[in-house]
């Protein structure tokens, strides 16, 4: 049960790993990621028209609008999480952000901070190699 029973003008409709929904011309599929970046329900979306992989806090800088920044100088962002202990930390960690960079995402639409465009799969495979030590 959600809380969104008692506003919907219909049911929710619950979405399993890898299932899409139609936005009215935009494809998102929902992807279960587990732990990442929080809890045991985290999920992500992929919009698959535009390669968009909404991804929430996996990212998160320290300061202001700095993501974008952050990214294109190469610094991982899991360091920068590090010192703010939210970050879930599992066994299936690494291989969740390696399936994400499975999907070739073209942009990452970060939770706080700007969205980056560029070689997203190389920075999430970089993110899940850092996991893996």
């Amino acid at each position: 049960m959600v809380s969104i029973n008692d506003l919907a003008d219909r049911p929710p409709v619950a979405l399993a790993d890898g299932d899409v929904m139609d936005l009215g011309g935009k494809q998102v599929r929902y992807l279960s990621t587990p732990h990442v970046p929080h809890g045991w329900d985290a999920g992500l979306l992929f919009e698959e028209s535009t390669s968009t992989l909404l991804c929430g806090d996996l990212s998160r800088p320290r300061t202001g609008q700095a993501g974008q920044r952050r990214l294109a100088h190469g610094r991982q962002p899991s360091q920068q999480r590090r010192p703010f202990g939210y970050s879930s930390l599992t066994p299936g960690t690494a291989a969740t952000i390696k399936r994400l960079a499975e999907l070739q995402p073209a942009r990452l639409a970060l939770m706080h901070g700007s969205a980056h465009h560029g070689d997203a799969s190389g920075w999430l495979t970089e993110l899940a190699s850092y996991y893996d030590t």
